[in-house]
């Protein structure tokens, strides 16, 4: 499996790699939208000439709650996920799910914990000051985005996750056994602006590499230090 972090304006430089149809695709999304998208569709097409010698984006379609992946099943299962200026993409050999958040103030932090919690997460958050909360609780919800990305079925599960802070285990019966999720503080590896957290699922024991995508080429980077690793109670 591999992890690889753009900015999205370094990733959108190189959309000159994707074919037309992919730029047409776009142009009728917001500015943002389109560089969001065509910067994750172009290191996506980079990686996967470098690492599978692909050189060209195959043909990709979305599952019934959006998921996009592949049409033809020879070719590896991907995930992107871009938050304000960063955009991270992990592609690898079994199905899989990244997240990335900034870690910054939320409206209605109280009314989020209530609604997507545990009774036994939420009585530990009871515990915690305010600062402490909205760390972790960035953490968790890069956790459940992760997860929910991994089985393809969307928001309408994030409530059905239950994790075990203290255990650092989760239960959620729509990913594959023996699923973990490791998560990472990002601005540990890539400088940007604001602290942020990084969640990626993967099968127990599978090994991960990250990359910096900048210049329009890969250059491979050491592996951040995990900060959790929740693994499924299945």
């Amino acid at each position: 499996m591999k992890i690889i972090l753009s900015t999205i304006e370094d990733a959108y430089a190189h959309s000159n790699i994707l074919k037309k149809e992919w730029h047409d695709f776009a142009s009728s999304f917001s500015q943002n939208r389109q560089k969001s998208f065509l910067g994750g569709r172009a290191v996506l097409q980079e990686s996967l000439s470098v690492f599978y010698s692909q050189k060209y984006l195959p043909e990709i379609t979305t599952l019934s709650h959006g998921k996009p992946v592949f049409v033809e099943s020879r070719y590896p299962f991907f995930n992107i996920s871009h938050s304000s200026k960063l955009i991270c993409l992990a592609i690898g050999e079994s199905d899989l799910g990244i997240d990335v958040e900034y870690i910054k103030p939320r409206r209605n932090i109280e009314g989020l914990k209530k609604r997507i919690l545990s009774e036994g997460e939420y009585e530990y958050f009871e515990k915690l000051d305010e600062d402490k909360q909205l760390y972790l609780f960035t953490a968790l919800w890069t956790l459940r985005e992760c997860l929910i990305k991994t089985s393809g079925r969307g928001l309408v599960d994030i409530s059905s996750i239950d994790a075990d802070i203290e255990k650092k285990t989760f239960d959620y019966f729509s990913v594959p056994d023996r699923t973990e999720v490791n998560i990472i503080r990002l601005d540990s590896v890539l400088d940007n602006d604001g602290a942020a957290f990084l969640s990626y699922s993967s099968c127990s024991g599978e090994e991960c590499e990250f990359y910096i995508f900048r210049d329009s080429k890969l250059v491979k980077t050491k592996t951040p230090e995990i900060l959790y690793t929740f693994r499924s109670r299945s």
